[in-house]
């Protein structure tokens, strides 16, 4: 059981995530770089919204690890709490690994409670090349015959085909959940300004892991690979991490095959690259459904008018379903965050030490 001192590292709303994520930040001994990317637009309270990406440890280190939090907006509360607590936790790092913490890519989301940026755009189906054919999907017809009553949330929810063909994303429906978008979003340019920093070809291992929540038994942390099966990502994730790594292209993932996902993004970037999602179950794919459906209806109305009673219990409940506030919850996260973390870090350092024997 961890102290409420411990567990005060959590919260749902992005304006408190980003206080103690910085406050965290600017007191700890390991933090080397912090930089703060300002989003063009504001949040619900006028707010202004930032990226902001902290460097720990040698940024100059032959190893580095990043951890992504807020890609899908409203779950940036979990991989918040992961990213401020490992700062104050660890006093020193290796020398030869740097963690770079990525806090809310998709701060405009995390802020206005929604899943997508402030073009309705999934950013993790962002991923794809703009100036070639873009994939086709069945998802926005599968929404259109729920939006039309032709089937329901629940039938959807139960028949994991169906689920997995409406989230696997989609380019021609900008209304309709999982929008993939028409070009690259300011999150997506602020990734490839981040990995133009990083330089993965000269490192020697780079290791990705970004913070979901969602899909998945509640409290439980799915590691999640979209290597190529035999890829040397796939076999690094396997290596690093054990039996707990699951993986969509053989099935035994609670999430299916998607477009555009960020990981493909890196994966071009050289065999060196391992990239995994961690992602936190909630409460069940149907209460997800349903709190995206809700979500979205609100954002077709235009404008969101943040003291109106309705549009409030919409975005609490995306809130609550996200990220809940239940200490039970918070302390699994928080065990499980650290334990990659840390498996992460001992795998890098017992890899150099192999190779230097």
């Amino acid at each position: 059981m961890y102290a409420d001192a411990v567990l005060s590292v959590f919260s749902q709303r992005y304006s408190s995530a980003r206080d103690k994520f910085i406050d965290n930040v600017e007191t700890s001994s390991i933090i080397e770089r912090l930089t703060h990317h300002i989003h063009p637009l504001k949040g619900p309270k006028n707010e202004k919204l930032f990226c902001d990406i902290a460097w720990a440890g040698n940024p100059k280190a032959e190893n580095i690890i990043v951890l992504i939090s807020g890609l899908h907006g409203v779950e940036g509360g979990a991989g918040s709490a992961i990213q401020a607590d490992f700062v104050t936790r660890y006093r020193r790092l290796p020398p030869d690994v740097c963690v770079v913490l990525v806090h809310a890519i998709n701060p405009w989301g995390f802020a206005w409670a929604s899943r997508g940026d402030e073009q309705g755009v999934d950013v993790n189906r962002n991923f794809v090349d703009f100036d070639k054919t873009l994939p086709t999907s069945q998802a926005a017809a599968i929404w259109k015959d729920l939006e039309q009553g032709k089937t329901d949330i629940a039938t959807v929810a139960q028949d994991r085909e169906k689920f997995d063909l409406l989230s696997e994303g989609q380019y021609e429906q900008p209304s309709a959940p999982y929008f993939g978008g028409k070009e690259p979003t300011w999150s997506r340019q602020l990734i490839e300004e981040l990995a133009a920093q990083i330089k993965p070809a000269k490192r020697k291992q780079v290791i990705l892991i970004d913070i979901h929540t969602g899909l998945g038994p509640y409290g439980f942390g799915e590691l999640i690979c979209e290597h190529p099966v035999e890829s040397q990502g796939q076999q690094y994730a396997l290596e690093l991490f054990g039996a707990t790594v699951t993986e969509p292209a053989l099935g035994t993932s609670t999430s299916g095959l998607k477009f555009g996902l960020h990981d493909y993004y890196w994966h071009q970037l050289g065999d060196n690259i391992c990239f995994l999602t961690l992602e936190f179950g909630t409460f069940g794919t149907q209460q997800m459904l349903q709190v995206l459906s809700d979500d979205q209806d609100l954002q077709q109305k235009g404008k969101m008018d943040w003291s109106d009673d309705a549009t409030l219990d919409v975005k609490h409940a995306m809130q609550d379903f996200f990220c809940p506030d239940q200490k039970q919850w918070q302390e699994l996260v928080l065990f499980r965050g650290r334990q990659v973390i840390e498996m992460a870090i001992d795998g890098l350092t017992e890899h150099a030490n192999h190779n230097a024997r």
